[in-house]
């Protein structure tokens, strides 16, 4: 490793002295690559070590999936430290769990039959839009926005938010008396309703202090992405004597379409007047060349906090620069095929059986996906596709399995998981959205307790027999997972699991057979010794990075609980991600196509100072993935399918993108992909990283 153990032990103090910080609040500032979880882990080995009870110190991060890879980070790191013994014992959870035990606690969740769950967007989308549309008798993209205009109320803690998608006091009316009764009957909420119940309760004085937990220590993951009443929940926890520490970065803030406010990390200093501030800027990941690149594009942003990132590779032994390539190519084939050639040509130079150091990132599926997999896949190249967009969003069979593995940690947790009896009701062949909800309605016309009917000898008699067969499969299900455990391997249960499928979810219909073969496939390719829990997790997971954590996770508790580990090589291959999904990972060489004025930025940031100002991160995120070198690419004319999806024309002429202006990188015309000798100058430099 090049970067010298005088630099690695300088950029290690400062996160020390962060972590060590006595103020009542502190915000910790992390630049791509910094050690920001690092740093984490060192604020709670450092409180442990120094009397704090560790069931008081509360970390939050977003996700299950999340809150695990943490967990896990943190009790490794303390493993070697005087509060070993005690790590276990921190609170790690998302904020919404917090919220829900807190109102829990205060007897705030009355009205529901349960512990509330929380709508993921395709229970959203494909649950609750489509419900809510057969009873307002609209299509469901505009109950849609109906919800989402009451969501953002919830989330920005700004009531005019409901103004923006226009909704009428008829589609106000019919929605609260839909989401009344249908949170009811699920035990479930949307996104922002539980901080907002929490704030809500709080500031009306409903939710006394004594309700509250014993919170000594808060410490709050990726804080730019915390939306207005997310911030103002934290506010409030932190009133008394608890001591916050808050960890981000503003210019990685890219979830707009969720609320976050990355002006809560920037103004945090005048929210809390005595608050420290530390600022990482020592970069493990990114060479010289990436760096400065990114740092011009992100300066272009205003109110942001002033930071300058310090490659640690410039001074290293050897430094090692890095390059950025912008290239111009004559049309969207030719840039795929010139991204999966360059991919071979980097094998071949080197980077066999290291192919995952390769990552191509996506700002438009619809236009870039099936080309540069068609590419990739003719030319020979082993690659996989953005998984958490092919999994429980986009396939039945997987949200199946997904709902299954849900009731099964239901029974054996007590969590009760309502939505995931709903979830799995809709997806039986020959029953559909309609009939599930028609079931939902008669259990309110007959006081029947909806996840209690799953548990119950027989359907109802008041059922109507299409209903009672449907409900008589779910029953099914629930009766022949009764004995499995959580903690039971997939590979004892994926042939169970095909069976389900086939015997009761997929019974029927033209596509029974692919639904049950897409989990044959998956199961094929999911380590054996993965429980069904990390599986839970990992279908659940909310993007890229996190799937890639657990995995990580499930490697490593096979490794250390064999007595002699003999590790499976897994076969390494490139990896196409959505800048979304990218954050929080990294690569050797990073391809960034279709770099184009009108798709990224696309049109509707063009028209909206905030959204670009999000894109500009977003591109900024992108190209700091890169440790070696970053190649991006832009086109010079689309035609046909790629003009109309992006301008409905039949010709396009787009010039190249905004930011590559505003990094001040050259463009090259190629009439090729990277030579041989190219790649392998690329590869020595990766070599030395």
């Amino acid at each position: 490793m090049p970067i010298t153990p005088a630099q690695r032990q300088a950029a290690d103090q400062k996160q020390w002295t962060a972590a060590q910080d006595t103020a009542p609040q502190v915000r910790l500032v992390a630049g791509p690559g910094t050690g920001k979880t690092g740093t984490i882990e060192k604020r709670v080995a450092n409180l442990l070590n120094h009397g704090v009870a560790p069931e008081t110190v509360f970390v939050i991060s977003f996700t299950r999936a999340t809150c695990a890879e943490l967990r896990l980070r943190i009790v490794k790191f303390c493993s070697t430290q005087p509060c070993a013994a005690l790590a276990e014992k921190v609170r790690v959870s998302t904020m919404h769990s917090l919220a829900l035990s807190i109102l829990r606690r205060a007897n705030l969740l009355n009205s529901y039959p349960g512990n509330p769950m929380l709508l993921d967007e395709w229970e959203q989308r494909i649950v609750y839009d489509q419900e809510l549309a057969f009873v307002l008798g609209c299509s469901p993209s505009r109950a849609g926005e109906i919800r989402l205009a009451h969501d953002a109320q919830w989330q920005t803690l700004n009531p005019q938010s409901i103004a923006q998608a226009k909704i009428t006091p008829a589609e106000i009316q019919g929605f609260i008396s839909f989401h009344a009764s249908r949170t009811n009957l699920y035990s479930c909420v949307l996104p922002g309703e539980v901080i907002f119940k929490c704030v809500d309760a709080l500031r009306q004085g409903s939710l006394q202090v004594t309700s509250l937990p014993t919170i000594s220590h808060l410490i709050v993951d990726e804080y730019q992405d915390l939306n207005s009443c997310d911030q103002e929940f934290i506010r409030l926890l932190c009133q008394g004597q608890t001591v916050l520490f808050i960890a981000g970065d503003d210019d990685q803030s890219i979830y707009s379409f969720r609320h976050a406010n990355p002006d809560g990390i920037v103004t945090f200093d005048s929210t809390y007047p005595n608050s420290k501030t530390h600022v990482l800027t020592d970069c493990f990941r990114c060479t010289p060349a990436i760096l400065s690149a990114a740092d011009r594009l992100i300066q272009r942003n205003p109110a942001r906090i002033a930071k300058t990132m310090v490659p640690l590779y410039a001074n290293a032994s050897p430094p090692v620069q890095g390059r950025v390539h912008v290239w111009q190519l004559p049309s969207p084939q030719q840039e795929a095929q010139f991204i999966a050639l360059s991919c071979r040509e980097l094998i071949n130079a080197g980077m066999a059986n290291r192919e995952d150091e390769i990552l191509v990132l996506i700002c438009n599926r619809k236009l870039q996906l099936d080309l540069i997999t068609k590419a990739l896949r003719d030319n020979k190249v082993p690659f996989e596709p953005p998984k958490a967009l092919s999994f429980v969003d986009e396939h039945e069979a997987i949200r199946a399995v997904y709902s299954v593995l849900r009731i099964l940690r239901d029974q054996k947790s007590g969590e009760e998981d309502y939505p995931a009896y709903r979830d799995l009701l809709g997806l039986l062949s020959g029953v559909g959205q309609k009939t599930a909800k028609d079931i939902g309605d008669a259990c309110i016309t007959n006081n029947q307790n909806f996840r209690e009917m799953f548990y119950l000898a027989a359907p109802p008699a008041w059922l109507a027999s299409r209903g009672a067969t449907a409900v008589n499969r779910v029953i099914q299900v629930c009766s022949a997972i009764s004995g499995w455990a959580m903690d039971d391997s997939v590979s004892a249960h994926a042939k169970d699991i095909e069976a389900i499928l086939a015997a009761q979810v997929f019974s029927s219909g033209a596509k029974a057979t692919t639904h049950v073969g897409v989990w044959t496939t998956l199961a094929g390719g999911l380590p054996g010794d993965m429980t069904l829990d990390e599986l839970c997790l990992f279908l659940g997971a909310g993007n890229e990075s996190e799937q890639e954590a657990i995995l990580k996770a499930v490697a490593e508790r096979v490794a250390g609980s064999s007595p002699t580990p003999t590790p499976t090589p897994t076969p390494k291959k490139v990896r196409i991600l959505t800048m979304h999904g990218a954050k929080g990972l990294s690569g050797s060489v990073v391809f960034i196509p279709a770099a184009e004025q009108g798709i990224i930025p696309n049109f509707k940031a063009l028209k909206a100072t905030g959204l670009l100002i999000e894109q500009r991160r977003l591109f900024y995120v992108s190209a700091t993935r890169t440790k070696a070198c970053c190649i991006i690419t832009h086109n010079g004319t689309r035609t046909g399918f790629q003009a109309q999806a992006v301008a409905n024309k039949p010709v396009l002429r787009l010039g190249r993108s905004q930011f590559l202006n505003e990094m001040s990188v050259p463009t090259v015309k190629r009439s090729g992909p990277l030579t041989a000798s190219e790649a392998q100058s690329i590869v020595a430099e990766i070599n030395n990283l």
